[in-house]
This record gives C-alpha cells, structure tokens and sequence, in this order.
C-alpha cells in the first residue's frame, strides 16, 4: 500500500516538473545558448559562437546599466521598508480607517506595473497632480520626472505593498502578551519595541526587502516611463533596445542572463530568511 501512494505522489508530480522543463529550464537554457553567439547568428540559422566574449561587452560597455539596476531597486526597498514596516505594524495592532480598503489594496502588484508607471508619469507631468507642489516650491517637472528620484519613488509604490504582506504576516506571529508582559514590567513603548517588536519580525522586514528588491529587478516600464534615457538606464530597458533596435541579440541574452541569476539569488535568499518567519 505505501509503495502504491509512493507511486502515485511521483506519478502527481510529473505534470509539474515537465512544466518547468518545458517553460523554465529549457527557456533559460536556450537564452544561454544564444548569449554565447554572435549577433542574431543564432537565430538566422547558422550561430557563430564567441564564447565569452558578449559578456565582456557587458561589463565593459554595460556597467553603469548593472548598477543601476542594482542601485535603483535596492533604494526603493530601503524606502518600502521606511514606509511599509509602520504601516504594517498599524494594520496589525491597530485599528485603523479604511483598514479593510488598505489590505484589500495590498493585491495590486499582482496586477502589474503599468498602471503605476503610466499613472505616475501623467501626475508628474505639466497640469498633473503634482502641478500644484511645482507652483508651490518653484520648480519644473524635469527636476523631478526622468530622474532617478522618479523611478525609485515608483518602484517603491509598486512593491510597498510586499513589504506590509511580509512584515504583518511576521507580526501576527508575535504574541501581544509580550508587548503586555515587558509594559508591565516597567518598559516603555519605544523599548518594548527595540527589544521584543523589532527582533522578533526582523526576518519579516528582511524577506520583505528582498522580496521588494528582487521584483524591481526586472522592472521595465517604471524605469523607461519615468526615468527616460538616463535615469532609465537599467538592464531590462539595454535588453528591449538590443533585442529590437540594435539586433544584438547574443549581447541582449548576456544581460538577460546575468539579471536572471541576480533575481534566482535574490529569490533563494527570500526563502531562505522567510523559513525564521514562524
């Protein structure tokens, strides 16, 4: 009977790991192929193998690019965490307007970047909503929009949302009797805080940051809407303009390589901190 159950838990599987060799695997596998070829030699038929060399083009001509894409969503997750660790913490502990509408909202990532990038961009434009501060402070929408100030603050609304989901879920974890305990104890809020509170949905906070970091690393809308040449100047961004201007498509895979491992390590470490969430 159990080599039975064995047998059917196996047989279970196979729908899924053909899945991920099929749309997973094979696909990466496949870009890695075409990043170790000349131009579109690959996809004209008759590949011309440079070995190394397109990733030598990347790091000598696409550095800035690599740390942008790395600067950018790393400063918005710092900001996510500023903003998202508070606002989790009043979802939890506190009964708060519209609570229910604020959860609710906490959804919209899924929905994709889009709306976030096009909105934005329109408020901070000429006769957006963001006129008014303009008038107010006396500046122009070019200090502003297509900077990377720009793009942070819209990567950050795009995935505030990942960091209240972690740090609450890490939060409901945590008995309030402790809070209680250490209050009665003498303790102030602000200590109870940095004592119990703080230690105890660390691994929430840091899941949530990586969480936030590693889905901006693939962001390409906010950054080419928001940041325009410049401030945009981000992996996914290089990719497009490679793959359907320039034909470049043994440099294009490179980088896509090269962001595909950055957010498969970011991913693991997620996981690997999400495991202390208890």
């Amino acid at each position: 009977m159990t080599k039975l159950y064995n047998y059917l838990v196996y047989l279970a599987l196979v729908p899924t790991v053909i899945y991920i060799i099929l749309f997973w695997i094979i696909p990466i596998a496949h870009v890695f192929v075409i990043s170790l070829t000349h131009k579109d030699s690959f996809l004209m038929g008759s590949p011309e193998f440079v070995n190394g060399q397109n990733y030598e083009t990347v790091f000598s001509m696409y550095g800035e690019s690599i740390r942008n894409s790395i600067l950018l969503p790393f400063s918005a997750a710092v900001l996510d965490l500023v903003l998202g660790y508070p606002l989790a913490y009043l979802l939890v502990r506190k009964k708060v307007l519209f609570q229910n509408v604020i959860r609710a909202s906490l959804v919209f990532p899924y929905f994709g970047d889009l709306y976030i990038s096009y909105g934005l961009w329109n408020m901070f434009l000429p006769g957006g909503l963001f006129d008014i501060f303009y008038n107010i402070f006396g500046i122009s929408y070019k200090q502003i929009l297509y900077t990377p100030y720009a793009v942070v603050f819209g990567f950050s609304i795009f995935t505030l949302p990942f960091m209240v989901l972690y740090v609450s879920s890490n939060l409901q974890e945590v008995d309030y009797v402790l809070e209680e305990a250490a209050l009665t104890l003498g303790a102030s809020r602000i200590k109870t805080f940095f004592k119990i509170i703080l230690p105890l949905t660390l691994p929430g906070a840091i899941a949530g940051f990586l969480a936030c970091f590693g889905w901006n690393l693939g962001g390409y809308l906010i950054p080419l809407l928001l940041g325009g040449v410049e401030s945009g100047n981000v992996i996914t961004v290089k990719i497009v303009y490679l793959t359907l201007q320039i034909h470049n498509y043994g440099v294009a895979a490179a980088l896509a390589v090269i962001l595909t491992m950055m957010t498969m390590f970011t991913t693991y470490l997620t996981f690997k901190v999400t495991k202390f969430i208890k």
